[in-house]
């Protein structure tokens, strides 16, 4: 099953304005998915005392014993620093509101006890495949081909990764359809505005475009996009192959040309906007994104170039990220009005591909031809780079009055 992107965001209607914490009544412990369907409704309440699947431990480092993250903490913005990555101003220790209790529903869909009722705002994708599953929780539905990223998303939460996704809660099969229980990182911003950037040259997997076999579905699809793009013998045989299309697809966005594509965005005042697809251009692009970060002082804007910066020299470092071509993945980025993150997010079509090409290892930059598993995910980040840090140097300096930001996270 071709598998789309999909992530939303949670909105509070009580508290949109005033900070809080996702603490509550002081718990700090976090609490994963119970996997058996025959389990009882006090199990909920404490699934680790019952033999839940824990998350895994990452590094010595990355949770204290009473199970809160610490990976994260909140990095100052500074005016003038022009190489956000180079950052001293970063606390020692997790804020205290970045504790969060995760308690996961008994089963996707269960009505959710809590003081806060939320609304999802799904960015992309298909509907009703997230449930919100409780405190600081989701459950998210796996495509029907299989369990790749359930198992990806663990594997991320046991990398050198592990700070820019989400933490991986269990899995769990439901009426004939199988979950799997994530944090809610929109948890840590209060009316968050979030943005799904699709990274790459290539969004669809290889496998999917190895049959010749012409599809006359595709080839309709390809004159409603452009009348103009089918060759002679295409229109006199009225059909297509799946790769023809794809390729065609890519080509009509900004993803062959840079490297990513604005998929759909939500800020304060507006509807979701999803109508980006066929910006192709650096100068479109670059004006989508400034619509997004328009509500962001300049700090903010340096919040998100710093996180950017920061996973850039990871996955340049991360030996997963070599040995996995990442096709279909997004960049979620968010911010309220006191912080920004950025996550990566979307994992069912990544590929384990270390057995597949000559040295086991492809660079995420090199052109993509059939067999070789190249994505253009680096291509595509460092393009994104440069459009953020524009976007950043044209700002104006932030006076005495405009708001200082924080990221999400210690680097």
């Amino acid at each position: 099953m071709h598998h789309l992107l999909s992530c939303c965001i949670c909105q509070s209607k009580k508290d949109k304005e005033k900070k809080k914490s996702c603490t509550r009544d002081g718990e700090n412990t976090v609490q994963s998915a119970q996997p058996e369907n025959n389990v009882r409704q006090d199990e909920a309440a404490a699934p680790q005392e019952r033999g839940a699947v824990a998350p895994h431990p990452r590094n010595s480092n990355a949770r204290s014993e009473s199970g809160v993250r610490s990976r994260h903490g909140s990095t100052k913005s500074r005016q003038g620093d022009k190489t956000p990555s180079q950052n001293t101003d970063v606390e020692t220790g997790p804020p205290a509101d970045y504790q969060v209790t995760r308690k996961l529903s008994i089963n996707p869909g269960d009505a959710i006890i809590s003081t806060t009722q939320r609304d999802f705002v799904q960015l992309g994708g298909h509907q009703g495949h997230f449930h919100i599953a409780g405190p600081g929780a989701l459950w998210k539905q796996q495509a029907k081909d299989g369990e790749v990223e359930a198992k990806v998303l663990k594997e991320l939460n046991e990398s050198s990764l592990h700070a820019y996704v989400p933490d991986f809660l269990g899995t769990k099969e439901h009426d004939g359809k199988k979950w799997i229980g994530m944090e809610d990182v929109m948890c840590h911003f209060t009316d968050g505005c979030g943005m799904d950037i699709k990274m790459g040259t290539r969004t669809f997997k290889e496998f999917e475009v190895r049959n010749q076999k012409l599809r006359e579905d595709l080839y309709e699809k390809m004159v409603k996009l452009d009348p103009s793009e089918p060759t002679e013998q295409e229109n006199i045989d009225k059909a297509v192959t799946k790769l023809r299309y794809m390729t065609f697809r890519e080509r009509e966005s900004s993803s062959q040309t840079l490297g990513f594509r604005v998929e759909a965005m939500k800020i304060w005042g507006e509807d979701t906007n999803k109508d980006f697809k066929t910006l192709k251009y650096k100068d479109q692009v670059k004006n989508a994104l400034k619509i997004y970060f328009n509500p962001l002082s300049r700090s903010g804007v340096e919040g998100i170039l710093r996180e950017l910066e920061n996973l850039s020299q990871l996955l340049e470092e991360s030996t997963y990220f070599k040995e996995h071509e990442f096709v279909g993945t997004s960049l979620l980025f968010v911010y309220d009005r006191e912080r920004v993150g950025v996550w990566l997010i979307d994992f069912g079509k990544t590929t384990d591909i270390s057995d597949l090409v000559e040295g086991g290892q492809i660079t995420h930059e090199k052109p993509w031809e059939l067999g070789n598993y190249e994505d253009g995910y680096f291509f595509g980040l460092r393009n994104l780079l440069t459009v953020v840090k524009e976007i950043y140097d044209e700002r104006e300096e932030d006076d005495e009055t405009s708001q200082q930001y924080t990221t999400i996270r210690v680097n």
